[in-house]
């Protein structure tokens, strides 16, 4: 009988695609890439052609080795890595890492779901692997260890240990520096909006909008300019002079790519990218269903630049819309979307449910709340592709009093069509006008009331409000806008949006504050660093270009080693010149605040490893290490007075005794906090540590040590495991109610109520977690 080995990525996948195959298949998982390009050195060789020297890690040697064990029982080995350029090259790695015997067939299966038809369709024709894409990939892998590895030294000689450069990420972190330039740099400007609240003879009762004075465009842009509107408008009569009706259609936006996907789960779910491409992941390797139907792949391929929908899908989606909404909702025929990126490379359909009948409520009881969040909004979405136009009709009014032009609108949801399933989310759009009297020119989705007009007609007015407003600045980016404006760009792809944008944040360049992300200080340093030494590296249009040649690697239209020597060759050259030609002190100015009247030492703001902090005196100045200081992040570097420097360094202040230990109020890299002894405790957001007292502090304090023992007590004691003998037991953690027995902790689903889940549930809680070893958070969180 023979035996076919087939590798996959991981455990999860292995599992749901082992159900499809017969018992001939073995399935096994090689646990992500089995070779890589070890983290000790550059690797490449870039005297011989750029070769690379892959390694089998440390923490794969064992993979490699159980794998070539059941290889070498097998008659043939079948790659079924997923599709893309990265599934490929680990597909490559795998063949190069591995023995195969002379008479051992290696054979490349590729699926964008994972379901049996996919799965079989994909067995019944297999292929070789693409080398195309294995060289892109490489290509891809090659240049940006030959910029994050000559590029990232120079910024640790030039501004300090710790810091990458790479060839998206350095463009992502100039984008949001350049954004939070124009925030810091905008001017808010006074302008007044004016409306009136009329009414007809009907006594029905409508806003209007003033929008000129003389026919022409008219906004007041100041109180007196707004108070003489107004005494224009004193006794003035009002009059319809024009009224428009217009019927429009709202067509539904396309089916999910990666990016879309990400950008809505932002806006909608107030998902993380990387939280949005796990969770999705997720999905797609396969849940276990229950009842005898084992694990199926809930969701297609993830990582795709595709809008398509297969014809399986197309008519699925017109049962489904047939079945839940009526006939009045299907199409008379499929609507197909065609796809508009740049460089399209990814798998080849859009991201959709496997099986279309498989309704968000069908599921409530088998996802966690994250994951029927996910589905839910890739279900909408689809079969919203395939639902009727929705049909609105838009009414404006032109009322004239005195000089003077009012506008008045409403609109009627004639039909809603997809709009019952599904409407899109916006970002704030960066160069939307600012003034609010334009908002109602914006497309609305809902209804907005507006009497029957016509014209001649003769509204009272009620009321006149005049409001104040100023003009806003561009809004900071989101992970979401952010995605959006690096494909818009051709900057990465949508496989690489989510580590790029985790990077710079765990390298410091960027924090998140609720959605916005915004530079830290040494993401100014760096950027205006690199723009002025190594303007291509930052540079959107040199980048994107890069990213169009790579794509043209894969394609087979240019080669990767002559593409790879026309950037290195230059850019090494330019790095070792500029290495000897830019300072440290150049780059990391410092600036000198004043004098301490009380030591006569000069009071110096810094840029350090953690941020600017402010100095007194400097280290020659006396044998001791200076004294420093923190700037807080809503101060920043450019804005401290020595009168705040002073302050700061004023840290840590004595606040008086309890029990002969010293109560202090410090300041801290992540805020300013009370220590008394061993106990610590941070500071209220809103608190000023400058007026911080001892009451306050003994109270913080008491408050403190109540929090934690509160913490250590069980919410509800449920027996003992089993297992282990540990006494199981439901606590509240930081991230929600979780069950433990002492040794291993397990986050409480959603599907479970923290207050009534029996030893039974528990205890099948805490084996899945002792299986699945440990993990981030996630489960049970109170709403």
């Amino acid at each position: 009988m023979s035996s076919h080995l087939v590798i996959v990525e991981s455990p999860t996948k292995a599992k749901t695609i082992k159900r499809f195959l017969g018992k001939d298949f073995s399935v096994h998982a090689s646990m992500g890439h089995v070779r890589d390009l070890p983290s000790s050195k550059i690797s490449v060789d870039t005297e011989n052609d750029f070769e690379a020297h892959y390694e089998v890690p440390k923490e794969k040697a064992a993979v490699i080795k159980k794998l070539q064990k059941e290889l070498d029982e097998a008659d043939s080995l079948w790659i079924a890595t997923d599709e893309d350029r990265e599934g490929e090259a680990i597909g490559w790695h795998l063949t190069e890492a591995l023995k195969c015997k002379k008479n051992q067939d290696i054979k490349r299966i590729v699926f964008h779901e994972i379901t049996k038809e996919a799965i079989d369709a994909a067995a019944a024709n297999p292929r070789d692997i693409d080398m195309k894409l294995v060289e892109a990939q490489q290509a891809r892998r090659i240049l940006d260890r030959l910029v994050g590895y000559t590029l990232s030294p120079f910024l640790w000689s030039k501004v300090y240990r710790g810091l990458s450069a790479g060839r998206v990420q350095s463009v992502a972190v100039r984008i949001i520096v350049d954004r939070e330039r124009e925030v810091k740099a905008f001017i808010p400007v006074e302008y007044w909006t004016i409306g009136a609240k009329l009414e007809t003879e009907k006594k029905e009762e409508f806003f209007a909008d003033l929008k000129k004075k003389d026919g022409k465009k008219f906004v007041p842009s100041n109180k007196e300019e707004s108070d003489q509107t107004l005494a224009d408008l004193k006794d003035a009569d009002y009059k319809v002079e024009k009224v428009e009706e217009k019927e429009l259609k709202k067509t539904p936006p396309p089916p999910f790519t990666t990016s879309t996907l990400q950008q809505e789960a932002g806006r909608k779910l107030g998902f993380s990218v990387k939280q949005t491409m796990v969770v999705a992941q997720q999905l797609y390797e396969g849940m276990s269903m229950g009842k005898g139907e084992g694990s199926t792949g809930l969701i297609t391929y993830m990582r795709t630049d595709s809008v398509n929908l297969s014809d399986k899908a197309l008519t699925d989606a017109k049962a489904v819309v047939e079945q839940q909404f009526g006939r009045e909702y299907i199409l008379s025929a499929p609507r197909k979307y065609k796809t508009k990126s740049k460089g399209a490379q990814e798998a080849h359909e859009a991201i959709r449910p496997t099986e279309m009948m498989r309704t968000p409520a069908s599921l409530k009881d088998i996802l966690d709340q994250q994951q029927l969040k996910l589905y839910t909004l890739i279900w909408n979405r689809t079969v919203s592709t395939q639902m009727a136009d929705a049909q609105l009709k838009r009414i404006g009014a032109d009322i004239v009093a005195a000089a003077y032009t009012f506008r008045a609108t409403g609109q009627t949801v004639l039909f809603d069509g997809f709009m019952r399933v599904y409407s899109e989310g916006k970002d704030e759009s960066d160069d939307e006008k600012r003034n609010e009297e334009e908002a109602e020119d914006e497309k609305q989705d809902g209804e907005k009331f507006l009497p029957d007009l016509k014209e001649g007609d003769t509204p009272k007015c009620n009321e006149i409000i005049p409001e104040q407003h100023f003009t806003k600045p561009p809004p900071r980016y989101t992970e979401a806008s952010l995605v959006k404006k690096l494909e818009e760009e051709g900057i990465g792809r949508p496989s690489t949006y989510a580590p790029t944008i985790n990077t710079v944040q765990v390298r410091g360049y960027i924090r998140k504050e609720g959605k916005q992300l915004i530079p830290e200080d040494v993401a100014f340093t760096v950027t205006d660093l690199l723009a002025e030494h190594f303007p291509d590296v930052v540079d959107l249009t040199f980048t994107a270009t890069m990213e169009q040649s790579l794509d043209d690697i894969a394609d087979g239209k240019q080669d990767r080693v002559k593409f790879l020597k026309g950037f290195f060759i230059p850019f090494e050259k330019l790095v070792k010149s500029k290495g000897k030609e830019v300072q440290r002190e150049d780059v990391l100015k410092e600036k000198i605040l004043g004098t301490d009247p009380k030591s006569g030492l000069e009071v110096l703001v810094r840029t350090g490893r953690f941020g600017p902090y402010v100095q007194l005196g400097r280290p020659d100045d006396k044998k001791e290490k200076p004294k420093s200081a923190s700037v807080p992040k809503e101060i920043g570097k450019d804005n401290i007075t020595l009168e705040e420097a002073l302050d700061l360094l004023s840290f840590p202040k004595e606040l008086g005794e309890k029990d002969k230990e010293v109560i202090t109020v410090n300041l801290g890299r992540f805020g300013p906090y009370i220590r008394w002894g061993k106990q610590t405790a941070t500071l209220p957001e809103d608190s000023n540590p400058s007026k911080f007292t001892f009451d306050d502090a003994l109270k913080l304090l008491s408050e403190a040590k109540e929090k934690k023992k509160k913490a250590s007590e069980p919410l509800k004691v449920l027996g003992t495991d089993p297992n282990t003998k540990g006494e199981v037991q439901v606590k509240e953690g930081r991230y929600g109610p979780y069950v433990t027995d002492g040794t291993t902790n397990a986050s409480i689903p959603v599907r479970f109520d923290p207050n009534t889940i029996d030893i039974i549930d528990a205890c099948d809680l805490l084996e899945k977690k002792r299986a699945r070893g440990p993990s981030k958070r996630g489960g049970w969180k109170k709403k």
